[in-house]
């Protein structure tokens, strides 16, 4: 993990009393590929600079997704490693089943069969296969988005099909997103914030250091506003605060403060997108309306 974070979790932790310098460090050092790389495709953004930050994102997001389970526990942080493996072993191994049964030509009579009949196979399959690894990362108790990560990496692997990847944006945008924002929503008191206003400080805080650490590039000549837009984050914050909620390993307020923190960082994205997308005198391109014949 990078120095930076490292020292402001630290920093973080010792000021506000809480104890949760590692994971504070993740959380700062985490960088969402979900929230960054639609802004750039919406605004149409460009150039050798963002190019050269989206691995930078993709590895952070990668990274803290791993390091989540082991940081919020770290007591337990032996099982959490046992379970990481075991859900990355699995991701392997659909790759490698997966990856089998292209090379003997199957998927293309599966897709024809799935089309004539309207069963929807890919779909049905891929939901069955995401289930069923996000059932084992909760039985190890590991962050289900290692399992939803690990198992779309396996598909896109092999090549994601048009067709199924209409269909997934379908289900989990229109679907499992909103349901998953919903309960996250009503199983946290913001509230709390208000009781223990020492948690709004520690918000600002992890929204300031997650900027303040993503900046250290600026030092390798990365600009300064590509930088801010790669410290959008969003998945892990949500993650932990979730994962910390369901093993009562936070302090009151402090779930809350990690959202608190994560919006500070999408407000920074949007601003620094804006700024970027009228520095280069591009518009953004048209929305795209979705296929209803390739759902």
């Amino acid at each position: 993990m990078r120095r930076p974070p490292a020292a402001l979790g630290v920093a973080i932790a010792t000021a506000f009393g809480t104890g949760h310098a590692v994971l504070y460090a993740v959380l700062m050092a985490s960088s969402s590929a979900a929230l960054v790389l639609p802004v750039v495709d919406s605004l149409g953004l460009s150039g050798d600079a963002v190019l050269r930050m989206v691995p930078q994102v993709a590895l952070a997001d990668t990274i803290c997704i791993v390091a989540l389970p082991l940081a919020i526990d770290p007591k337990h942080a032996g099982r959490a490693a046992l379970g990481a493996c075991a859900v990355i072993v699995a991701c392997m191994a659909i790759y490698l089943v997966l990856r089998w049964i292209q090379k003997a030509g199957r998927f293309d009579r599966l897709d024809v069969l799935s089309t004539r009949r309207k069963l929807e196979l890919e779909l049905r399959i891929s939901l069955v296969l995401v289930f069923a690894v996000a059932a084992l990362a909760t039985w190890t108790h590991v962050s289900i988005m290692l399992a939803g990560f690990g198992c779309g990496l396996a598909v896109a692997a092999i090549g994601e099909p048009q067709r199924l990847a209409s269909q997934l944006f379908a289900v989990a945008d229109g679907f499992f997103g909103p349901l998953f924002f919903v309960w996250l929503g009503a199983s946290i008191n913001l509230r709390e914030l208000g009781t223990h206003p020492a948690m709004i400080g520690v918000g600002v805080a992890l929204g300031a250091g997650a900027l303040a650490a993503h900046l250290v590039p600026v030092l390798l000549r990365q600009p300064p506003l590509v930088s801010v837009l790669a410290s959008g984050q969003l998945g892990v914050p949500i993650g932990a605060a979730a994962l910390g909620e369901q093993l009562h390993l936070l302090r009151p307020g402090e779930a809350s403060a990690m959202l608190l923190g994560a919006v500070l960082t999408v407000g920074a994205v949007t601003i620094a997108g804006i700024v970027l997308s009228r520095q280069s005198g591009e518009r953004p391109p048209a929305p795209q309306t979705c296929n209803r014949q390739a759902l």
